[in-house]
């Protein structure tokens, strides 16, 4: 089923469990023609399993009309796993999405050879990427479109206390004029302390492990794998579901310099796998050559010390961006602030 709301909505600051019921309360609104022919085109079939299976009575407004509830809901969830699709599908084949903005202020940005934008271009002094008149946003990592607030403010954090230059991919559906760009602010504070960077020094082989999440039915993979003077730090958060066939995971790399003591490199992706590719990687631990090969990565930031004139990120630094790139991942929560 194609909906008509589909364009507006993926290109919202708010998110589709919001928005759709501020387009209902406003007749007039541009959108209320579209919308409502959306939730009448419903199958009744599927909305009747849809509420079987998803057990969404104690969300309905009993003041309201009970079936346009319900066809909401069944209307926003849909929504909001074809934008999260249609954005992975994006990305999948416009790696260069730097041209895909209506106002083309992006197409003449720098940008590294897997497509990322240096964040030195942008206008950071009001805490957000912005170009002339426009405002832009670091991607969502996953299928929720607060995934990227998070991550976002702890890398805008890092530049205004380091000045270090990161690199970023933006969400390819939201530019917005400066004017209108209206966010919502999350109150919920992430903070990641440095682990024993003492012991981690002295590792001869590589420490790893596996945190099982019963209630998500995911698991996550670390390992600190010490190579000459370096330590890599990789982790991979397994995920529990897939968007009509789309699996992506939260993937998170860094090069620890023990020499200095320092975070020379340091990066977030995406790794979208298929439906056999989810099926092969559950078999193997992140540690393992084979994980590599299956899936694609799409990068949603990384820093450079070579960059950056050899400046590398703290321990604190790296710890924070750590955790906020796992948000609401309370294993990797616990391991960071042990």
């Amino acid at each position: 089923m194609k909906y008509r709301t589909l364009g507006y909505f993926s290109q919202q600051l708010i998110d589709p469990m919001y928005e759709v019921f501020e387009v209902l309360d406003n007749n007039e609104h541009s959108e209320y023609e579209n919308l409502m022919q959306d939730i009448k085109d419903i199958n009744s079939k599927d909305l009747i399993s849809f509420v079987h299976q998803h057990q969404i009575e104690h969300l309905l407004n009993k003041n309201n009309d009970i079936e346009i509830e319900k066809r909401s809901f069944y209307l926003i969830f849909h929504l909001q796993r074809e934008i999260t699709n249609s954005r992975i599908e994006t990305l999948l084949q416009n790696n260069g999405l730097v041209n895909l903005f209506k106002s083309r202020k992006t197409s003449k940005l720098n940008c590294d050879k897997n497509y990322l934008i240096y964040t030195n271009q942008f206008d950071l002094k009001y805490h957000r990427f912005q170009i002339d008149d426009f405002v832009y946003e670091l991607c969502p990592i996953n299928g929720a479109s607060n995934s990227n607030y998070w991550i976002s403010r702890a890398i805008l954090k890092c530049i205004n206390e380091t000045k270090v230059n990161f690199k970023v991919r933006l969400n390819p559906f939201i530019e917005i004029q400066s004017d209108k760009y209206f966010p919502i602010m999350y109150k919920m504070y992430v903070h990641g302390k440095p682990l024993n960077w003492k012991n981690l020094i002295t590792l001869r082989n590589d420490d790893f492990g596996q945190w099982f999440n019963e209630w998500e039915n995911n698991f996550t993979d670390f390992v600190w794998s010490p190579k000459e003077n370096e330590i890599h730090f990789t982790c991979e958060e397994y995920p529990s579901y897939s968007f009509n066939g789309i699996t992506t995971s939260r993937y998170f790399h860094a090069i620890f310099n023990k020499v200095t003591g320092g975070i020379k490199h340091c990066d977030g992706a995406i790794r979208v796998y298929n439906d056999t590719e989810i099926d092969t990687r559950k078999n193997y631990h992140v540690r393992q050559p084979e994980v590599r090969k299956v899936g694609k990565r799409l990068k949603i930031f990384q820093f450079d010390s070579k960059d950056n004139q050899n400046l590398e990120l703290t321990q604190d630094h790296f710890s924070e961006l750590a955790v906020n790139f796992f948000v609401w991942n309370h294993d990797v929560q616990r391991y960071f602030n042990i």
